[in-house]
């Protein structure tokens, strides 16, 4: 396809797929994985692809894929305007031709952001060669998942920290939990809750309160790697999700509130926070396990703290 596996997660796509059966459909699918099987199983295409840009940096990382080597998924990133699908990114027009004694297609995903990714097929089952209509499917098929990622971004977003909301976390992490079922993968649950922010909306007022949720947002998304999870859980806590983190609890934490320090001596404002971490599956194999453990180990975290101030007075 021009462009070597390509791996990651992106803020309201965050999904890998193993390659299913052309006759099956995955029940727990988003309506963009949906739409993307969907596309492959109607070109019966052998490899697919879709990469989808990154939130930062100029490059692709993949959104879902079948027929991949899934050891590749989280290591391969795509330069836009290197390779065919970041040429159709970074000129917004449809690729078709022969790689090797197999067809190519890549068509560009346009959003209300512009062209945001490519869908790539390729190795046609179907014992002929990709045509020109063929081509013209995909890019309709695009085109429709570009609407969806419009619909996704919208219905799962929280607009004063520029985060997922509490929604897409819950169901990011019920595919990462069925990732690591199929697949033996562990994965760390992180909440974070600012512990002051009820003074801070009280001395300095509300809008320096949305103020601080924003960047305390910010902060969290620049430690973390382009595959992992932050978001906004409500209220005055956040969540994140550490694909395959082998990082001590000790060092997410300490990582966490150097990020959020930094933030708040930007501000001149005091801010601080407390920290709860747990594992998938040392510390639940469900959600509802995962999240009690997390918010019980935050929640202790701040007792703790607590404690060590009165002790101090």
């Amino acid at each position: 396809m021009g462009c070597p596996p390509a791996a990651g997660c992106l803020d309201a796509v965050r999904m890998a797929v193993e390659k299913p059966p052309l006759g099956g459909r995955d029940s727990s699918s988003s309506p963009i994985n949906s739409a993307f099987i969907t596309g492959v199983q109607l070109l019966k295409a052998g490899r697919a692809s879709l990469l989808l840009r990154h939130s930062t940096e100029p490059v692709l990382i993949l959104a879902a894929a079948v027929g991949l080597d899934s050891s590749l998924m989280s290591t391969i990133r795509v330069p836009v305007g290197e390779g065919i699908a970041g040429l159709v990114v970074e000129r917004g027009i449809a690729l078709f031709g022969m790689k090797g004694d197999q067809t190519f297609m890549s068509a560009p995903v346009p959003t209300e952001r512009g062209v945001e990714g490519a869908l790539n097929l390729t190795d046609s089952l179907s014992g002929t060669q990709y045509s020109a209509d063929d081509l013209a499917s995909a890019t309709a098929m695009a085109r429709h998942i570009g609407h969806l990622i419009q619909y996704s971004r919208h219905a799962a977003h929280d607009l004063v920290s520029g985060l997922p909301n509490r929604r897409a976390f819950e169901e990011i992490l019920e595919r990462e939990i069925a990732l690591s079922r199929r697949t033996g993968s562990a994965f760390g649950v992180v909440f974070i809750d600012i512990d002051n922010l009820k003074q801070i909306n009280d001395t300095y007022g509300h809008a320096k309160g949305d103020e601080v949720i924003k960047m305390v947002g910010a902060a969290l998304q620049r430690i973390l790697r382009p595959y992992d999870f932050a978001g906004r859980h409500g209220g005055d806590e956040f969540s994140l999700l550490l694909s395959g983190s082998g990082e001590s609890d000790g060092g997410i934490t300490a990582r966490v509130l150097e990020a959020i320090s930094v933030m708040s001596d930007s501000l001149q404002i005091p801010v601080s926070a407390s920290v709860g971490v747990a594992r998938c599956p040392a510390d639940g194999a469900d959600a509802s396990q995962l999240v009690a453990a997390a918010d019980a180990r935050m929640y202790a975290n701040k007792r703790t703290k607590r404690m060590q101030r009165e002790a101090a007075m």
